[in-house]
């Protein structure tokens, strides 16, 4: 298995969900499903209520197991770029309140936020409330937690996906290729 973390051309920089991780989420849902099933089907002698174990861990432990396996053999198989960064845009899927694609035409400026422990790529939008009224209401809340906090409402944090790619090369290629987008690096006074 080849695992592939960054592919960068002269128009494109992405850097990709990582496999291993689901590999073993699908691993762990095989186990619950083994013993999920061992409890609906065998006899538990040194259980205090077996009846409650065998509905709770075994019948109950089945479908979720199923659907545990389920899920992260979808996100195999529909796997997308965590974060994407082209021509026509910036493309954030690091986690579900992510915010998604905004092209180059509606942001006024992306940043490298420093941090103590992390660096961030900030983005920030030309018209906020139009782009805000885009989002889900979970991707509202994280844009008005990160603002609340003094931050960009976009800030993409490449260590959610991978440690061996850093902000500051998502920043370099943002550059790259939208120079007059791109501003001074930040640091918060504390």
């Amino acid at each position: 298995m080849v695992r592939v973390e960054k592919q960068v051309s002269d128009t494109s920089f992405a850097v990709n969900n990582d496999v291993v991780i689901h590999l073993l989420l699908i691993f762990m849902g095989v186990c619950i499903l083994i013993a999920a099933f061992l409890a609906a089907t065998q006899d538990l002698p040194f259980a205090p209520n077996p009846i409650l174990m065998r509905y709770t861990t075994g019948y109950l432990g089945i479908p979720f197991a199923i659907l545990f396996i389920a899920y992260n053999v979808h996100r195999i198989v529909n796997r997308h770029n965590a974060i994407l960064i082209d021509e026509n845009g910036v493309t954030d899927h690091t986690t579900s309140f992510s915010a998604g694609f905004i092209a180059w035409d509606d942001i006024k400026e992306v940043y490298l936020l420093r941090l103590h422990d992390d660096d961030y790529m900030c983005v920030v939008p030309a018209d906020f409330d139009t782009w805000y009224a885009t989002l889900n209401k979970r991707q509202q809340r994280l844009a008005k937690a990160n603002m609340d906090a003094g931050f960009a409402p976009i800030r993409i944090q490449f260590k959610k996906v991978t440690e061996k790619v850093k902000s500051k090369e998502g920043v370099a290629f943002c550059k790259k290729i939208q120079p007059k987008k791109v501003s001074r690096v930040r640091k918060p006074k504390y």
